[in-house]
């Protein structure tokens, strides 16, 4: 089995964080500062990252079809290019107003030929800037199944299955 984070970062959502058969990607590494503007100095908080391959999800330099399994939480902050960097987007980086469904539909169709016939791929969207239903008119296949978490009901996971239309699910 081979798995992809394709968004790693500093491996937040994993309780195992060095399984040999899950590639942790991201396109920052290193140690990085995420504060809020008017935070104090005891608010600052350093996030390590340390992918095993450094690249943007959008870039991902791997052959069709290589993984069983990918987990992908892009950006879900839409800001302006023109605004100062934030803390939100030290941590979780940004997509922008003016191209955001450009870059997320083609960063989701990159990962899905990375994906395996058969292959499960998992979504996590914060709805916080967009609602779930829009994103998921980006994908090529239908949601399998989700659930929302989080204190206010605006997290979810969904989980989609690849597979050829030839050959239906049931």
């Amino acid at each position: 089995m081979k798995i992809l984070d394709a968004t790693a970062g500093c491996r937040s959502i994993w309780y195992q964080k060095d399984l040999p058969f899950v590639t942790f990607m991201d396109k920052r590494n290193g140690t990085f500062v995420a504060r809020s503007e008017n935070s104090k100095l005891k608010d600052i908080r350093y996030k390590k990252i340390k992918p095993d391959i450094v690249s943007e999800w959008k870039d991902a330099p791997f052959p069709d079809e290589s993984f069983d399994m990918i987990v992908f939480d892009p950006p879900h902050k839409i800001g302006r290019r023109d605004k100062k960097i934030c803390s939100l987007e030290v941590s979780y980086g940004m997509l922008y107003a003016d191209d955001w469904r450009h870059v997320l539909s083609g960063g989701i169709n990159k990962l899905f030929k990375l994906l395996k016939p058969e292959g499960f791929f998992i979504l996590k969207w914060c709805e916080t800037d967009k609602p779930l239903e829009e994103i998921l008119k980006l994908f090529p296949y239908k949601p399998l199944f989700g659930t929302r978490t989080g204190q206010k009901n605006m997290n979810h996971w969904v989980v989609f299955i690849k597979y050829r239309p030839e050959k239906p699910l049931c």
